[in-house]
């Protein structure tokens, strides 16, 4: 059975909430913390317009709070799109944009600094019920134009058996090495990205 990517996140925090899911020189974060840190933001996320469907814009640096943005996201029925935090051409922070009819949309800037940087409660796990086909992330062109859509099954269906137990995040386009980590249990460790690669 295919599942929603963040279900598989849920089910390592489960099985090994105490293990390591993110390090780098200044944090770590556990499965359970970047599973109930996610939780509580996707409530956050909802409860400043963001709606099933919806497609979040990510300005946030490759570190731990986007660890915890991009999980919180999907948790909340949506998808991602980012741009690494030096792309001065979308506002920093969450931009949730709605696609409201075939030509039109709004976008609505929301500022999660302040929520994470507290030391919230985690949050149960959310029942919205994400089916396999929808769409996770929002893959950009060169030219930071939205380019290809990747539904939950594609990156969940990413090879597994593989994956050593320290896996290098170097920001490729959509942060998939950030979820075949998360995924299959692992310990993020983020690494300078090439020079040549787009960040989204």
């Amino acid at each position: 059975m295919v599942i929603a990517i963040h279900r598989a996140v849920e089910q390592q925090a489960a099985m090994r909430g105490e293990s390591p899911a993110y390090v780098d020189g200044s944090r770590t974060l556990t499965y359970r913390e970047l599973n109930g840190r996610a939780n509580a933001l996707a409530r956050a996320l909802i409860g400043s317009g963001f709606k099933r469907g919806s497609v979040a814009a990510v300005r946030m640096a490759r570190a731990a709070d986007l660890v915890v943005t991009l999980p919180a996201v999907l948790k909340a029925g949506g998808a991602y799109m980012w741009a690494d935090h030096d792309d001065a051409s979308w506002p920093r922070g969450v931009s949730i944009v709605e696609k409201e009819s075939a030509g039109s949309g709004r976008c609505l800037a929301v500022d999660l600094t302040r929520m994470l940087s507290e030391d919230v409660p985690p949050g149960a796990n959310l029942p919205i019920l994400t089916r396999a086909t929808d769409v996770a992330c929002v893959l950009r062109d060169r030219d930071g134009s939205p380019a290809v859509l990747v539904p939950h099954s594609t990156i969940t269906a990413l090879p597994q058996r593989q994956v050593p137990r320290d896996v290098q995040w170097k920001g490729e386009n959509g942060a998939l090495d950030l979820w075949l980590a998360l995924m299959t249990g692992a310990t993020v460790i983020p690494v300078e990205a090439p020079a040549h690669t787009v960040a989204a």
